[in-house]
């Protein structure tokens, strides 16, 4: 576990947060504090959670405040062979957390959701808008529709006001807007597996099919990957679910679809995702 802190984040959270012990809704245990990985030893009683590692309200604030400022928008315990996800709402109630920390939390994960989904601000008025048409880049703000008192289109890409023809999936007729991310799919070099058997020609570089972020392969190891922002984990070459790919072939062994092709679209994370 990653242990150096600065001492403003080891002071994120007051150390006197403590368990009732007459708590009937808690299952208060005699077990060591599975989440103090600073060793602060900190002054409550040790509580499970529903994954059944023993912490501390102070232990578990800090874990998860931790997961939060590293971009991820999901709960996980930190023990290994562990892959529990805690709601939000057991995660509040078992960190004690102050209406302070609440809301920083959910600042946080409507950050990191906003990194995750097809979510951006509006050019015009600054306004957060979710995209409910991935087929066309041309995109309206009510915001700027109502304050303007006519239409105002911008462009999903560039963000720049709308020119052009519309509906388009590919660019709107602003000067250099283009798709960086497709670019790079469609232009990284191949890649060579060192412990996959039968594998060539696949792209260097592939964006998650579940919310499209662009991952590249280390060469090592197995042909599956997980994403680092949704958590999903899925097969570098074919691009299935990895539960899908395993069931025709091995994790060292080529495909029984073979290598999927260069992908001309980036995956959406779709909102009722989003709150799993």
């Amino acid at each position: 576990m990653e242990s150096n802190r600065s001492s403003e984040e080891r002071e994120s959270t007051p150390e006197e947060k403590r368990y009732d012990p007459d708590d009937p809704t808690l299952i208060i245990v005699d077990e060591e504090d599975q989440l103090d990985f600073e060793l602060d030893n900190f002054p409550s009683p040790r509580a499970l959670m529903s994954c059944g590692h023993a912490v501390t309200p102070t232990s578990l604030t800090n874990w998860c405040r931790r997961q939060l400022d590293q971009g991820q928008r999901f709960f996980a315990c930190g023990m290994p062979d562990c892959d529990f996800e805690w709601s939000f709402k057991e995660v509040r109630r078992m960190a004690l957390l102050t209406p302070e920390e609440i809301r920083y939390f959910e600042m946080k994960i409507f950050e990191n959701a906003k990194d995750c989904f097809d979510i951006k601000s509006c050019p015009g008025c600054q306004s957060t808008l979710m995209r409910n048409d991935f087929t066309n880049l041309c995109a309206q703000c009510t915001v700027c529709t109502n304050d303007r008192k006519e239409p105002f289109f911008f462009c999903w890409q560039c963000l720049r006001e709308w020119r052009g023809p519309s509906p388009r999936t590919d660019r709107c007729d602003n000067k250099d807007c283009f798709n960086k991310s497709l670019e790079t799919l469609k232009n990284c070099p191949d890649m060579t597996f060192l412990e996959v058997e039968g594998v060539t020609g696949c792209p260097s570089i592939r964006a998650c099919p579940s919310c499209g972020f662009l991952l590249g392969h280390d060469q090592t190891g197995c042909k599956n990957l997980v994403c680092p922002r949704c958590g999903e984990e899925f097969c570098f070459v074919c691009l299935n679910i990895t539960d899908d790919c395993c069931e025709t072939s091995d994790a060292y062994d080529l495909c029984s679809g073979g290598v999927a092709p260069r992908q001309t679209s980036i995956p959406a994370l779709k909102g009722e995702d989003w709150s799993r």
